[in-house]
């Protein structure tokens, strides 16, 4: 029975567009940390896209979210302050020290790949210089809206993190075995 219900809601939230649903914008870190180490940190740039998307839309920026995205290591910094500016118009305090997240990420991302064995493995985890950000703007988002539900998640999103998990065990396995 359960199973019925949950195939019906990914259906129902397939065929309804986004416009039409109410969600929340707020992420939860684990929901983060796992769509960005399924998808070997893709979903770090996908999430850049859609924060450009609504910037430019929000401030009415003349800015493209594709190419702010695909050169994300140049404009993420210029995001983090962004989303500070929005935070600090609204009343918020930010605690996140952009430069020193960006350290991280470029380190996590640049010499990591060039380390051997277990060590390869801490690339891995650059979703956590968004922690601090994600944090910030998801006390925003659920003081700003509470009453709305999070997104559940389609049946392409749970298809894809399936898939990115047995390809991210495979690697891990591989990396264990082979060290």
């Amino acid at each position: 029975m359960s199973l019925l219900l949950w195939t019906t809601e990914i259906k129902w939230s397939l065929s309804m567009p986004d416009d039409k649903q109410n969600y929340s914008r707020v992420i939860p870190v684990w929901k983060f940390a796992l769509f960005s180490i399924a998808s070997l940190g893709l979903y770090q740039m996908y999430w850049n896209y859609k924060s450009w998307k609504f910037l430019k839309e929000k401030d009415n920026l003349e800015v493209s979210p594709f190419w702010r995205a695909f050169f994300m290591p140049i404009f993420m910094s210029s995001l983090f302050d962004k989303f500070s500016d929005m935070l600090k118009a609204e009343g918020r305090q930010t605690n996140y020290p952009t430069p020193f997240l960006i350290f991280i990420w470029m380190i996590l991302n640049t010499v990591c790949p060039y380390a051997e064995g277990p060590l390869l493995l801490l690339i891995y985890l650059s979703f956590i210089a968004f922690i601090p950000v994600l944090n910030s703007l998801n006390v925003y988002w659920s003081e700003m809206s509470p009453e709305l539900p999070e997104k559940p998640l389609t049946g392409w999103q749970i298809t894809l993190l399936i898939i990115g998990i047995v390809f991210f065990s495979i690697i891990l396995l591989g990396t264990f075995l082979l060290s």
